[in-house]
């Protein structure tokens, strides 16, 4: 049997999470917390994560070091770099991260809706890769 599919969040700003706990059950995704990208990548190795949100710093490094370091561990983990809303953030987080192979990018004010339409996308895009698999796997 398959695991739950995973959601990750590495924030330490966690209210709106709680209100996107409802959202992403209602679609069969469960919700973890990390706190390092150490951690983060052990999750990866052995979990069915289907997109990680993560903040600019964690406590063992950053988003930068989060998006080297998941390339090795699962290609198709989809990585959000996200903006807590104590920090400016500019236009160069966003063009570095999407460099880096970031999925998306979520600034400062992003709130459950925006999260949702994140989840949405990359499910989308996790059915994608799947029809192309079964596709070319038939030719």
């Amino acid at each position: 049997m398959r695991s739950k599919m995973q959601v990750m969040v590495g924030a330490m700003d966690l209210a709106i999470w709680g209100q996107v706990t409802n959202v992403l059950e209602s679609k069969g995704l469960g919700l973890t917390r990390f706190r390092s990208v150490k951690e983060a990548c052990r999750a990866l190795s052995r979990d069915n994560v289907l997109v990680v949100f993560c903040e600019n710093q964690l406590v063992d490094g950053t988003y930068e070091d989060l998006l080297t370091a998941a390339k090795q561990v699962r290609a198709r983990t989809r990585i959000v770099v996200t903006s807590s809303k104590s920090k400016s953030s500019d236009s160069t987080t966003y063009v570095r991260a999407k460099e880096l192979g970031a999925f998306d990018v979520l600034r400062e004010s992003y709130g459950p809706k925006d999260v949702e339409w994140v989840v949405i996308c990359a499910i989308r895009d996790e059915e994608a890769v799947r029809a192309a698999a079964a596709w070319h796997g038939r030719g």
